[in-house]
C-alpha cells in the first residue's frame, strides 16, 4: 500500500513538474477548479431580487462598494463635523511621539529601508492592476530600488502620489458562517499595485515601533511585542475569577460593522496630529489617501471604476496601523468613563480588550 502510494505521490510531482507551467489539461483543470471556488450562483440586490448574470453581480459588487468607499454622498450617514472630533479626541488623553522619534520618521528613506520592504514582501500573491509581482520586483531588486528610493522620497517631501499607484482591484471573498448571497457577506480585499504596497510598507515599518507607547496594553492586534493569547488568557482568568468567587457581570463582544472600510480620513488626519506626528509625515500617509481608485473582480468580470473618500484598503501594510491609531481615542475614552464599570479583579479593573477592530468589554 506505502508503494503504491508512493509511485502515485511521484507520478504527481512529476506531472507538475513537467506540465505545471504549460497550457495544458493539468492547468486547465487547475483553473476550473479555482473557478468554481470562487464562483458566486446568484446575488440578492438592495431589493432582495435574485441577480444571476456575472456581469450584473459584478455592478451589484461596484454599486455596493463605491457607497461603502463614499459615505459622504450617502444623506443616510452623518458626516462627523471637525469641531466635534476636536472635541471628542481632547479629552482622550492621547499619548505622544518623542521629538527624536519624530525626527526619525522625516528622514530621508534609505535604499537598505527599500530593499528590506522588498525582501519582506510575500510570494505567490496576486498583482495589482499593473500587473508587475512581488517576485518582479524581487528579481530586479538590484536595478529598481535605487529608482524606487528617489520616487519614495519625492512622494514623502512632497505628499503628491501618481493617482495610477493608488488604482487597485477589489475581490470578494465569502466570510465564513454567512450566506454567500448579500454584498455585505463578502469581504473586501484590494490588489493594490506593489509599488504603493512597498512605499506604504515603508512607512509601515517606522511607524510599528512607535505603537507599544502610543496604544494601551489593551489592544493586542498589530502592535509588535503582544499577541491574540494575552486578551485570551486574561478572558480566561477573569472568567475563572467570577466563577471562584460567584460574581455576576458581563461579557459584551462588538462587531463594527465595515469598520476599516468606514473610517473617516478627516478623522484619521486629526488622530495623527493629536498623537503628536509631524505634519510632513501625516502628510507622507495622506498621500495615499489624496485620489484612491477601484475596479471590482468578481465572477470573471471587472467593473467600471469608482473612486474612494473613506476608509483603509484592506491589503495595505499601513492600513492596521493606522486602523488601531484611530481606535485608540474611543478605547480610552471606555477606558476612563467613570460611568462605565468593569470587572473588579485584585489586580484592578477590568474593561475591555482589542484585537484590531473587534472589541470585548467586560461589564
Amino acid at each position: 500500500m506505502l508503494q503504491v502510494t508512493a509511485r502515485s505521490l511521484r507520478r504527481l510531482n512529476y506531472a507538475h513538474y513537467t506540465q505545471g507551467n504549460k497550457p495544458g489539461k493539468l492547468l486547465a483543470s487547475k483553473l476550473k477548479g479555482k473557478r468554481m471556488q470562487t464562483n458566486i450562483p446568484f446575488l440578492l440586490d438592495a431589493n432582495s431580487v435574485k441577480i444571476y448574470n456575472p456581469a450584473l453581480i459584478t455592478d451589484e459588487f461596484a454599486r455596493y462598494y463605491a457607497s461603502l468607499y463614499n459615505l459622504g454622498l450617502n444623506n443616510t450617514v452623518p458626516t462627523p463635523a471637525l469641531d466635534d472630533i476636536e472635541l471628542f479626541l481632547q479629552t482622550a488623553n492621547l499619548p505622544s511621539i518623542t521629538a527624536p522619534q519624530a525626527t526619525g520618521l522625516l528622514a530621508a528613506f534609505t535604499e537598505e529601508e527599500v530593499y528590506k520592504a522588498i525582501k519582506e514582501l510575500p510570494k505567490n500573491k496576486a498583482p495589482g492592476p499593473d500587473g508587475f509581482t512581488n517576485l518582479y520586483y524581487q528579481k530586479f531588486a538590484s536595478s529598481l530600488v535605487p529608482i524606487l528610493t528617489l520616487v519614495f522620497n519625492n512622494i514623502k517631501d512632497t505628499g503628491i502620489i501618481p493617482s495610477e499607484m493608488l488604482q487597485a482591484t477589489i475581490v470578494t471573498l465569502p466570510k465564513p458562517g454567512k450566506a454567500p448571497t448579500h454584498c455585505a457577506n463578502f469581504r473586501p480585499i484590494s490588489l493594490l499595485n506593489v509599488d504603493a504596497k512597498l512605499y506604504a510598507k515603508l512607512l509601515a515599518n517606522r511607524l510599528a515601533p512607535l505603537l507599544p507607547s502610543l496604544i494601551a496594553n489593551e489592544q493586542t492586534g498589530f502592535v509588535p511585542g503582544r499577541q491574540t493569547c494575552d486578551n485570551t488568557r486574561r478572558f480566561y482568568d477573569i472568567l475563572d475569577l467570577a466563577h471562584r468567587t460567584n460574581s455576576s457581570g458581563l461579557l459584551l463582544a462588538l462587531d463594527a460593522e465595515k469598520a476599516f472600510d468606514r473610517l473617516h480620513w478627516g478623522y484619521m488626519r486629526t488622530v495623527l496630529l493629536k498623537f503628536g506626528f509631524p505634519e510632513q509625515f501625516i502628510n507622507s500617509i495622506m498621500a495615499l489617501y489624496s485620489d484612491p481608485s477601484a475596479k471590482v473582480l468578481a465572477s470573471g468580470f471587472l467593473s467600471s471604476a469608482f473612486h474612494i473618500t473613506n476608509g483603509t484598503r484592506q491589503g495595505c501594510p499601513l492600513s492596521p496601523l493606522i486602523f488601531i491609531l484611530a481606535l485608540e481615542p474611543l478605547a480610552l475614552q471606555i477606558k476612563t468613563a467613570p460611568a462605565i464599570k468593569g470587572l473588579s479583579t485584585p489586580n484592578g479593573e477590568h474593561k475591555l480588550a482589542l484585537f484590531a477592530d473587534d472589541i470585548l468589554l467586560f461589564l
